[in-house]
């Protein structure tokens, strides 16, 4: 079996993992093609301002569709930063399939999981139907085996594990500016949780008008290791397209 290279930070953190920085940025701009420069320099100045999400009354996530995406950075204290594209780039029957693409300085890996019910509960780890995998040197791999589902899924659910809905009823309200914008009255609260052993601590950021995980920022530290911070760089709800070839 191959198995799924984890070496990230927690958050979705992801769903799992992919990359070099050339690839990264080539990756972003051929999601979201860039609209023609016909504006002067102040305009220009002007739609570089962060765009401003208003506070929610309540944490409602978004309707989880075919086409959305995100991009998240993890920035490991004294190491290079990694990031992270988690699109939804199919759907059978009531199932969604989420690709996840990690990037870091050293590897690049790559995953696909069909979750029943993930338009209401997200990413569970026991609803995944089907795996896709793509070895560095090889074709692309799908699976049903409840077995190695499971272990992928497993793997998996230690990145996912942080962004489980909490309790928002006794959360914070903070706002925060991030790469993506500024989001007001984010949710704010404190998670623990363990990933590949190592048990993590992390202050985390949420806001209904990112779709797919409502993640915006994280601040976290591994006990008896570095700090981290993880970010939201953009995100869609349309143009996702699978990286994996089929």
């Amino acid at each position: 079996m191959t198995r799924i290279p984890m070496r990230l930070s927690p958050l979705l953190l992801a769903l799992v993992a992919l990359g070099c920085k050339g690839t990264q940025e080539n990756q972003a701009k051929d999601q979201a093609p860039p609209a023609a420069s016909t504006t002067s320099p102040s305009e220009k100045k002007s739609a570089r301002a962060p765009r401003e999400y208003p506070a929610a009354e309540a944490f409602t996530r978004k309707p989880l569709a075919v086409g959305q995406w995100i991009r998240i950075a993890i920035e490991p204290k004294g190491s290079p930063p990694s990031q992270v594209f988690v699109r939804i780039v199919g759907k059978e029957g009531d199932a969604f399939w989420y690709e996840v693409e990690a990037n870091t300085p050293s590897h690049t890996s790559l995953v696909q999981f069909l979750v029943e019910g993930a338009a209401e509960k997200g990413f569970d780890k026991n609803a995944v139907r089907k795996l896709r995998q793509k070895p560095m040197d090889g074709p692309v791999r799908e699976t049903s085996e409840p077995r190695e589902v499971l272990i992928a899924a497993e793997q998996v659910e230690e990145y996912v594990a942080p962004l489980n809905p909490p309790d928002f009823t006794k959360t914070e309200r903070k706002d925060t500016k991030v790469t993506a914008g500024v989001f007001q009255g984010c949710f704010v609260y404190d998670a623990e949780f363990a990933a590949l052993d190592v048990k993590k601590k992390a202050t985390l950021f949420r806001h209904p008008a990112v779709p797919i995980t409502g993640f915006v920022r994280a601040e976290g530290t591994a006990v008896g290791g570095p700090t981290y911070t993880t970010e939201l760089l953009e995100m869609h709800e349309t143009g996702a397209r699978a990286v994996m070839g089929l």
